[in-house]
């Protein structure tokens, strides 16, 4: 073997060595730079953040920005009344719906408990709807409802799913006695969980990035999930885990319209978080919250804000009419 040849030789080993010691490098820091970042890219392209709480339930106090204003019997009967929400469109109104087993229908009542009208749903059934929400969605500056038919009594359900559609606006004449519209124009949002079937009541939409959030129900300590917008139409989503709050048993769930605080209910409190500008899901593990005025009702499973306050309304196992509750913040 001549010198030419080993002087050759050992030049491309030293290259292919310089050329092994640099892809090393780049692997390795790489990996750190994995190991140090706290989050992972969703498939909608989001940043996922994994949350621990920074309170525990015991910590929570008792406030007393909000008192108990009016309460109205519901002259219509339903029996099942699992969430509700203020109008945006149409003053003095609110929307409630019912929860399985019953049509796949949007009640209209004013706010003092005056029932006006239905919005049916076409096509599609209310397998176990449990919580309406009202904001923002694909077209700037409209107004969307959401419906939550995201119940699983039994934690068996492969997917749930939430439907969205434009919120109506009504005339003169719709008002004055009562109506029954039809929605077949709707979105179908189906999504399923990372970690198997949850059931959940309590349905919110972040008024900023229009993502949506989701609080399980019968987990010892409730799980938060998310749906990043742009929410998938037409296939199947996975929500996002975001952790463990110290809560039990949440049963419905609002944001304000501007966006600065949050409300959630279980059976016998409603908590409330002031977002000061920050991430809503953010907020509701890093905040503690506050407990605001309840008057304890037979099965309350919706909550719901409007300009000045708050609203509750029950299923009603007795024979007594459902009742609408609504706190006011004091002056």
């Amino acid at each position: 073997m001549g010198p030419y040849f080993c002087q050759k030789y050992k030049t491309s080993l030293k290259h292919k060595l310089t050329h092994l010691w640099l892809f090393c490098i780049i692997l390795l820091v790489s990996a750190c730079q994995d190991d140090e970042t706290p989050h992972a890219e969703t498939e909608n392209n989001q940043t996922s953040i994994i949350f621990e709480s920074t309170y525990s339930r015991f910590d929570i106090v008792q406030n007393d920005e909000f008192e108990w204003k009016t309460s109205d019997t519901i002259d219509y009967n339903l029996r099942e009344i699992s969430g509700i929400v203020s109008s945006r469109k149409n003053n003095n109104l609110v929307y409630v719906h019912e929860d399985s087993g019953n049509g796949a229908v949007v009640f209209v009542y004013t706010k003092n408990g005056i029932f006006k009208g239905t919005l049916r749903l076409t096509g599609v059934t209310n397998r176990d709807w449990e919580d309406i929400a009202i904001g923002p969605g694909p077209i700037d500056g409209e107004t969307y409802i959401y419906v939550g038919d995201i119940g699983d009594n039994g934690a068996i359900r492969a997917s749930c799913r939430i439907y969205r559609f434009v919120e109506p606006i009504f005339s003169a004449n719709d008002l004055t006695s009562t109506f029954a519209k039809n929605i077949s124009d709707f979105d179908i949002i189906d999504y399923q969980y990372p970690d198997g079937a949850r059931d959940a009541e309590a349905l919110l939409i972040d008024q900023k990035s229009k993502d949506l959030i989701l609080v399980s129900k019968r987990d010892p300590l409730v799980q938060v999930y998310s749906l990043p917008y742009p929410q998938k139409i037409g296939e199947m989503s996975t929500a996002t885990f975001h952790g463990k709050l110290p809560l039990k048993r949440i049963l419905a769930g609002d944001i304000s319209a501007d966006n600065k605080e949050i409300l959630l209910k279980n059976d016998g409190t409603i908590y409330h978080w002031f977002t000061e500008g920050d991430n809503i899901v953010k907020t509701l593990f890093h905040q503690q919250p506050t407990a605001l005025a309840y008057i304890p009702e037979e099965q309350g499973e919706a909550v719901g804000w409007d300009e000045n306050g708050y609203f509750t309304i029950s299923e009603s196992r007795s024979s007594a009419a459902p009742v609408l509750y609504y706190y006011q913040r004091k002056p």
